[in-house]
This record gives structure tokens, sequence and C-alpha cells, in this order.
């Protein structure tokens, strides 16, 4: 199977690096505007053919899937460049800048008919899957509260090379907090309506915190807080405390924590902790992250099966939704979410 990658930054590299681990798989073209990168590529890598466009090398190089791994500004054109070559393809989240772009994105993929699937790779974290399987088994009865937040600690100085890089990418709710909006939609369905503030310390143009209200068309509620200017967080971090008519599950990277009214079957005991490490389902390797290794081996065996992922470009829209929202309900009272479709 042979993969082509646009932009060889950072998550360029990664996915490269993991899917050149797997067998059968093979990394054969990279497409990057900067001269001197593809230059050192080239100098590394003699055998990949180098390209200065994304749209050449969807036409030229033979492929059978294509990750877009560049700033989000770029996602829409280099998809749209896969879809008229019918070149399946896995895009690095966030999906597009807006809504509005989503929704030309889901426009031509309903045309075609091929496999896309999008970075959310906290739906592969053990912790996160975990506790989908335990909220679908009931074990907190009906859920009526989850609150939520992800903080990392990156933005500090409105000179920052990080300030500047974030904001290319749009502020901390699409570039971060999107990732809490996809489990929410994953575990709890449809948000009917959004409501809050955002703060800019140290940002242009961007927002640095937010503080969000949520309604679910469920009637389940909760409240959503992210910021990356708050000190203590190395890596990005999430935390879910969900509230039930039996009890509470609290969820993070690392571990889940039951605080149970009565016992269910399907655990030992009404108060338990499980870490990560006990979760651990086999991979064939780690690099980078066992999210990603997982994220990856989920796009491969979709398009050996011909199957459509499960966390495609229309399940990603309903994110984009959300926090299209989000933005529109700043100094209102709030904002009912708009989907492009139900589906």
């Amino acid at each position: 199977m042979n993969v082509g990658v646009v932009g060889f930054g950072k998550m360029g590299v990664l996915h490269a690096g993991i899917l050149n681990a797997l067998e059968g798989v093979r990394v054969t073209a990279i497409a990057e505007r900067d001269g001197a990168l593809r230059e050192y590529v080239k100098k590394i890598f003699p055998h990949i053919k180098m390209y200065d466009d994304a749209s050449k090398m969807c036409e030229q190089a033979a492929l059978d899937i294509v990750y877009i791994t560049t700033p989000v500004s770029s996602h829409l054109p280099v998809a749209i460049s896969c879809i008229k070559n019918n070149i399946n393809f896995f895009m690095e989240k966030p999906l597009t800048v807006n809504l509005g772009e989503a929704k030309k994105l889901c426009q031509e993929l309903r045309k075609h008919n091929i496999i896309h699937s999008v970075g959310y790779n906290r739906r592969f974290t053990d912790t996160f899957v975990k506790a989908k399987e335990l909220l679908d088994l009931g074990t907190i009865g009906d859920v009526h509260e989850v609150n939520s937040s992800i903080y990392l600690s990156t933005v500090f100085s409105k000179t920052s090379s990080s300030a500047a890089k974030k904001a290319e990418r749009g502020g901390v709710l699409l570039d971060l907090g999107i990732h809490v909006v996809d489990l929410l939609i994953w575990y709890f369905g449809y948000v009917k309506k959004v409501s809050g503030h955002t703060g800019s310390i140290h940002s242009t143009g961007a927002e640095d915190s937010a503080h969000m209200e949520i309604e679910f068309e469920n009637k389940t509620s909760g409240v959503f807080d992210t910021s990356w200017s708050i000190q203590g967080y190395r890596l990005p971090e999430i935390n879910l405390e969900i509230h039930g008519s039996n009890g509470k599950i609290r969820v993070s990277d690392d571990f889940i924590e039951t605080d149970l009214k009565k016992s269910v079957p399907h655990l030992k005991d009404t108060k338990m902790k499980i870490y990560k490490q006990q979760l651990c389902t086999p991979i064939p390797f780690d690099l980078g992250g066992a999210d990603y290794v997982k994220e990856d081996l989920h796009m491969i065996n979709c398009v050996k099966e011909k199957r459509q992922s499960f966390v495609n470009v229309f399940e990603a829209t309903k994110s984009q939704s959300v926090i299209e929202a989000m933005y529109n309900c700043v100094g209102k009272e709030e904002q009912e979410v708009e989907y492009i479709d139900k589906t």
C-alpha cells in the first residue's frame, strides 16, 4: 500500500514513521512547500518522491492513501485534490477552519466513494475507549451531567513563537478544545445548545481560554473549560467527570475512577481506579504513543477492507458544528448548534 504525506512537520514525520513500520505499507511520496526541508528529506530518503505541491503529488503519484498533516487553513484544498484523484485520505484535526469549509468538503465527498478519517486520536486512547464501554453498559445509570476540561502550558507571552504558531491553527477551542468536544459527542450524542465566553490574554486574533456550558439533545448538561495558558501541563491533559443516577465516573488520559451507588455485574467494586497500564490493548510497536499507532492501523485496515472509518469527515463535522456555535455564542446568552446533517 503506497502512502503520500502532505506536510512534513511534527505530525507528518510521526505518521510517516508509523506507516513505514506497518507491514505492507510504505510512504512513497511527500509534498512539502519548504524547499530546504525537501532537500534535506531527499538526502535521507532518496527513494521517496518529493513534491512542492500537494495537487501535483495527487495527480502524478500512484497512491492508495494521502495523509494531510498541514496547517488547518490548507486542509480543504488538499482534501479536494485527493477527492478529485479518487485517493483515500487521513486528515489531522481540526477538520477545517470553519463550518462553511466543512460543508463544502462534505458536499464533495457525497459524490465519491472514498475512505476518509480525521485525527481524533483520543478515540483510540485505552482509558477513553473503556469509559465509552462503561457508559454504554449503563454503569452509572442515566447520565445527567458532565464536567470536562483540557489544559496545556504553551502560550504565556504575546511575543512567543507558540502564540504565533497557535494563532495560525486557530484559537484554543479549535486547536485543543475540539478533542474534548469530539469525545463528548461520541459519548452523549448531539449537542443542542452552548453558551459561554472566551479570553485572549497573550494571543492576537485568537482565544487563549474558554468556558462553555453545554446542553445535549438527550437532556444531559455539561461544563467545558480549556486553556493553553495555565502552568503545570507539559502535555495536553483531558479530564471528564460524568455524573449519573448510579454515581459517577472520572476519566483522564491516565486512569478511570468509579464511584457507584450500587454494584454492577461488569465491575468488581463500586469504587475502583483503573490505570491505563491495566487496559493496554496489543499493538505491533509503540511509536509516538499507542493511540497514534492504533489510529493509523485503523485507517490502513479500513482501506484494506473497503469500509468507512468510524471517525470520518461526516462524524468530525459534528464537532466542527459545536465549535462554530461556541464561537458564535460569545457575547450572547446561548447559541443553537447547526449541523450540516444528522446521519
